[in-house]
């Protein structure tokens, strides 16, 4: 019988996995992408559904389907386990929930939460219908599991107590606050509360919107009471959530994401949920938060094109203008949807759905809004017209990545400008220059650091590989062996390949037999590119080997090369140390160097 291990390795295709957070391209046999984990251009990344494994020749990342939830989520392996087996509908055994990980018993109790906020809802007819009068239907409630923390200091820990969870993991995973050192109360009171989900699904953490039942019996969105505190509180920080991280509804819209290649992003929880009930399912929010990069190089993995639907208020308009310049940092195509007299997103669907759907589809290009943003402050063709082109438009063209683009606007503006179209290039130097312009507020973290393989390990990582794919190479010449060009770790590999070796060791930090399976996508990627042999079919046929049997031999002979370099550049080290010191060992080593000379020159 397969362990749960094994049996969620067999139902989960790693293909289907990792093309639910990246853009997947296919790529012969094998699929590839821009890597997730570190800033390229040119993608390295790859996936390979023959072995079942994916990996990046940029940075080194690779492994199977739960190294990929781990590196990208950052799960451990309990969560990684529990979320696949979820997803392969395999039942993970529940162990003790005293002996679960922290991170899990956080994950267990905030769906506990999430499960009692759910409850109170459906016990308090206010609350519920206030999410009526705003619009919101019973499915999308239902769906988003949104829910009613009583307005009680208590309620929630005292429930979370009778299921073994404690005071400090309740305060740990921003429930509950401490108030002295064995007193505690909830966090939440008196709100409408919106589950936050991860990108698997999972509540992480919660916002919640003040709610407190008026004497008439529906709500008052200001509070009757000073304890419950601000309109809107969000959880804080905690192990399992990083706000600069999370997009509410994500994990909702990851799919039409992927398949419209469109993404379009308000600014908060109610906005998201009307837009997402109106039929917009490719919708995210920000949650009122600060835009950051690291939500927009998530929804980069997923879309090419960024639609800004925030709130028409001041606050909107910043949080839009920060998310507009991250957008165009990564090379997004940037588009507003104009609300006109709507303040938001969810006033318009609650007017009229049809008004919401056709401010997306006739989203304007970012240039073109903020050219009409000028134009409706300002008279044509005067100096302070001129001064805000070049101040709120011009930073926007030079950021452009396409050069047709950048071009077109740049005469654009020229002939509302009535000047040539030369000074309008001339303004853009100097706002693509360090220190201006919108890329310039943009600061990335530092691409991941990249170990560049040296010729012979490059050449020795070829040869196991393609030892490894076709084990009967390594008899081609037995006079010959292989073996002698390695050294160290290759050896454990080579060692493997031939006889089954010890599969607990570990090559280059990884275990031993994702190291060799690393090495065969590698060396198959090279025999793809160079058309060294017919790329496999989708269905099972034999492959002509002559291909990466003459690759073989080519790099074998190489490797005996580069070896036959690195013994001669030692032997010159040796002898000029041993004319210096007029050494016996001298005509030993003159004699061995003429002879790896004469072995190169005929290799």
């Amino acid at each position: 019988m397969n362990s749960p291990v094994e049996e969620i390795k067999s139902r989960v295709d790693v293909v289907d996995l990792v093309n639910s957070y990246v853009r997947l391209q296919k790529a012969g046999i094998n699929f590839r992408a821009c890597c997730p984990f570190h800033n390229e251009k040119t993608p390295s990344f790859f996936v390979t559904p023959a072995r079942q494994i994916w990996h990046c020749f940029g940075c080194g990342k690779g492994g199977d389907i739960f190294a990929f939830l781990m590196s990208i989520e950052g799960y451990d392996f309990p969560e990684a386990l529990k979320v696949l087996g979820d997803r392969a509908g395999v039942e993970v055994h529940r162990e003790d929930p005293k002996l679960r990980s922290e991170r899990v018993r956080l994950v267990a109790l905030l769906d506990e939460a999430a499960l009692f906020f759910e409850q109170q809802l459906a016990q308090n007819e206010s609350a519920r219908a206030y999410l009526k009068n705003r619009g919101l239907q019973d499915e999308i409630v239902s769906e988003f599991r949104i829910g009613y923390a009583p307005d009680d200091w208590h309620a929630l820990g005292a429930h979370l107590k009778t299921k073994e969870f404690t005071d400090s993991e309740i305060e740990k995973a921003g429930l509950a606050i401490k108030s002295q050192p064995t007193n505690y109360y909830d966090r939440f009171r008196g709100r409408i509360m919106f589950p936050i989900a991860d990108y698997s699904g999972r509540v992480v953490g919660f916002g919640g919107r003040i709610f407190l039942p008026t004497p008439e019996g529906v709500g008052t969105p200001t509070s009757q009471n000073a304890s419950v505190g601000a309109k809107y509180i969000n959880s804080p920080e905690t192990p399992l959530y990083q706000k600069s991280k999370i997009l509410y509804g994500l994990h909702k819209a990851k799919s039409e994401i992927l398949r419209s290649e469109t993404c379009i992003v308000v600014e908060g929880y109610m906005d998201m949920l009307m837009a997402y009930q109106a039929g917009t399912k490719n919708v995210v929010a920000s949650s009122g938060t600060a835009f950051t990069y690291d939500q927009v190089r998530t929804l980069k993995r997923l879309a090419n094109t960024f639609i800004a639907a925030f709130d028409m208020d001041a606050a909107g308009q910043s949080a839009a203008r920060r998310g507009i310049d991250l957008a165009l940092a990564q090379n997004f195509t940037v588009r507003v949807a104009r609300l006109g007299e709507y303040k938001d997103p969810a006033d318009a669907v609650a007017k009229d759905p049809a008004i919401w759907t056709h401010a997306v589809d006739h989203a304007s290009h970012i240039v073109q809004f903020y050219l009409d943003s000028v134009q409706g402050k300002h008279a044509l063709r005067t100096p302070e017209f001129s001064r805000a082109v070049q101040k709120e438009v011009l930073p926007v063209v030079a950021a452009l990545t396409s050069d047709l683009e950048r071009a077109h606007w740049s005469l654009e503006i020229s002939k509302i400008l009535g000047i040539k179209e030369e000074i309008i290039w001339e303004a853009q130097k100097s706002l693509k220059s360090p220190g201006s312009g919108v890329e310039a507020s943009i600061v990335e973290p530092e691409t991941a650091s990249i170990r560049v393989r040296s010729r012979k390990e490059l050449l020795e990582d070829r040869v196991l590989g393609l030892s490894a794919k076709y084990p009967q190479f390594l008899e081609r010449d037995a006079e010959h062996p292989v073996e002698q060009f390695f050294s160290g770790e290759k050896k454990i590999v080579l060692d493997h390949i031939r006889r089954g070796a010890d599969t607990t060791a570990k090559v280059a930090g990884l275990p031993l037999q994702d190291f060799v399976s690393r090495l065969i996508l590698e060396a198959e990627l090279s025999l793809e590119n160079a058309s060294a042999v017919s790329q496999l079919a989708e269905a099972d046929v034999s492959v002509d080997t002559a291909g990466a049997e003459a690759e073989f031999i080519r790099c074998a002979r190489e490797l005996e090369r580069e070896n036959l370099r690195e013994r001669l550049q030692e032997l010159s080290s040796h002898i000029a140390l041993a004319e210096k010191k007029n050494d016996q060992t001298l005509p030993t080593l003159l004699i061995e160097f003429n002879t790896v000379s004469k072995k190169l020159s005929h290799t």
